[in-house]
């Protein structure tokens, strides 16, 4: 799978999603993984992020809105929770945090009308009791509000607190009048060079030291038995409050565990709803579509049809390098499929750009094109890669084993074998890849294969197509470019290619137009010579 996913750009494809906020990035990683989804269940979320493109489009307060309350989900760790026996605080911060920002989420969602696309369960009773002080901000504290006991705890350890400052300050004050130091503070460091000093404090009984080295002696005011008392019913009333404070969680435990099923039913909502919105954001910046997805249910190939399909990371990359990019219209109506074409027509294109739209479709992400109409596959198997890494195989022998792996698969497969058989000698190659072609004819999958053998060209019921190509007065016009300039001829090279797929009647041969771009991109016209009339 990872093999694929690299083959066919589908990380970088991926990575164009911006799932923001950690609840969003955790439901984009596991949509991602996920395999054989229902048909009904796609359909369903393609019809939920529908609904979020048009929020996007036609309301920016509500899209703004609901970017900043997904962006701020956080992950909650619902099987600690649910098991748990009691409940920290910091857990019940996170879990009013995610409460405040839901009840935000169910506010716009409801003005939109769009309450119902998931279950939002009514969560206010577990917000108002995560939140005694009704003050209806996203923080939790352990309040006195939960307890009469720990308020009155709590007002004797201020009082007692209080009576301590007051206690250390009186010390301080008999300190600096007993050893006639007026600015002495609480706390201080004094160097071992002033020797007279030292020795009327390290006599004292009102400092002690808490710390010394080769240069200083470091003091601190010492307790007064005043001072050490206070300070001893000072620990017992801390004693007390953790007490009050751990029953207290345990109510609040015992509280929420009674609603864990409304939790938990809202934390799931409010994943999909921000994948969906997510989804939806990515669909309006890069011009994608909803799919009508086909039932194969019934019919074996219901057809496949793209209207203007982007490979959306090349398209970037050569818009980044002022570059133009042509989209891809296909309309297959057979199984069984084959795309011949010029040499750097762009037919491993048209493979990768229906590979990544298949695999789209099958995770019910938005397709960058303008129209799509496609069955759902239970796999996408793309021939440039190779599940056996064995060095004892060389490429072809890779490719034999990953295509042999491809046909154990459970499911229908989209088959896409881009010059299949080539890594070996040719007349063999050609053999093998029409006897594959021909094989796959008969299955359940569908096949798209790019060839310049003639052989499956020749076969009977299969759909031809062909690259359009350059033109010739556009070869002509290449050929005379400087033969210095290969940057330009590149380019221009790239800018004539016509790569339209134009289907064929019947069998045709290959079109044979690796010379001409041979000659344009600089090969010496003696090579071309002994090529004989022929060619020339």
């Amino acid at each position: 799978m990872k093999e694929l996913r690299e083959s066919l750009g589908l990380d970088k494809l991926f990575a164009l999603i911006e799932a923001k906020g950690e609840l969003a990035a955790s439901v984009k990683r596991h949509k991602l993984a996920r395999q054989h989804v229902k048909l009904s269940e796609l359909k369903a979320e393609y019809q939920h992020c529908s609904l979020f493109m048009d929020i996007i489009t036609h309301s920016k307060p509500a899209k703004a809105k609901l970017e900043e309350i997904f962006s701020h989900f956080q992950e909650l760790n619902l099987s600690h929770l649910k098991q748990t026996e009691c409940l920290q605080v910091h857990e019940l911060f996170e879990i009013k945090n995610f409460l405040w920002q839901y009840q935000q989420m169910c506010a716009v969602m409801g003005k939109q009308g769009m309450n119902n696309l998931h279950p939002l369960p009514d969560l206010s009773a577990m917000f108002t009791l995560l939140d005694p002080d009704r003050n209806g901000l996203p923080t939790f504290r352990i309040s006195a509000q939960y307890s009469q006991q720990l308020a009155r705890l709590l007002e004797a350890q201020r009082s007692s607190s209080m009576r301590l400052q007051k206690a250390r300050q009186q010390d301080l004050a008999d300190a600096r009048q007993a050893l006639d130091m007026p600015r002495l503070n609480a706390e201080f460091v004094l160097s071992r060079n002033r020797q007279e000093v030292l020795t009327k404090l390290l006599a004292s009984k009102h400092f002690i030291v808490s710390n010394e080295n080769l240069a200083n002696y470091s003091f601190r005011l010492a307790d007064s038995a005043q001072a050490l008392a206070i300070k001893q019913d000072l620990d017992v009333l801390n004693d007390k409050i953790t007490e009050e404070e751990t029953n207290i969680l345990q109510e609040l435990t015992n509280e929420v565990k009674t609603l864990y099923k409304d939790l938990e039913t809202a934390y799931h909502s409010a994943g999909e709803l921000s994948w969906d919105f997510y989804l939806a954001e990515f669909a309006q910046k890069y011009d994608c579509c909803i799919p009508k997805l086909l039932n194969s249910d019934d019919k074996p190939f219901p057809g496949i049809m793209l209207k203007a399909a982007v490979h959306l990371p090349l398209k970037l990359y050569l818009e980044d390098n002022n570059r133009s990019y042509q989209a891809l219209d296909l309309r297959l109506e057979k199984a069984t499929n084959l795309i011949t074409g010029p040499n750097m027509g762009g037919k491993s294109t048209a493979l990768i750009t229906l590979g990544q739209l298949c695999y789209l479709a099958s995770k019910g992400i938005p397709l960058p094109a303008k129209k799509a109409e496609l069955p759902v596959y239970d796999n996408v198997y793309y021939n440039h890669t190779s599940t056996d890494n064995s060095e004892n195989l060389s490429s072809f022998g890779k490719e034999v084993v990953a295509f042999n792996a491809a046909l154990q698969r459970k499911g229908k497969t989209l088959m896409l074998l881009d010059e299949f058989a080539k890594g070996t000698n040719p007349a063999e190659g050609e053999a093998l890849c029409a006897a594959v072609i021909e094989y796959l004819s008969h299955t359940d999958h569908t096949l798209v294969a790019t060839t310049h053998f003639s052989a499956p060209a020749k076969l009977d019921g299969i759909a031809h197509f062909s690259i359009k190509g350059i033109a010739e007065k556009d070869f002509a016009r290449l050929q005379k470019l400087p033969d210095n300039d290969m940057k330009s001829r590149l380019k221009l090279l790239s800018e004539a290619m016509d790569y339209a797929l134009i289907p064929l009647s019947g069998t045709s041969q290959p079109p044979q137009c690796a010379i001409k771009i041979a000659t344009i991109l600089g090969l010496p016209a003696d090579i071309i010579k002994l090529l004989g009339k022929d060619y020339e």
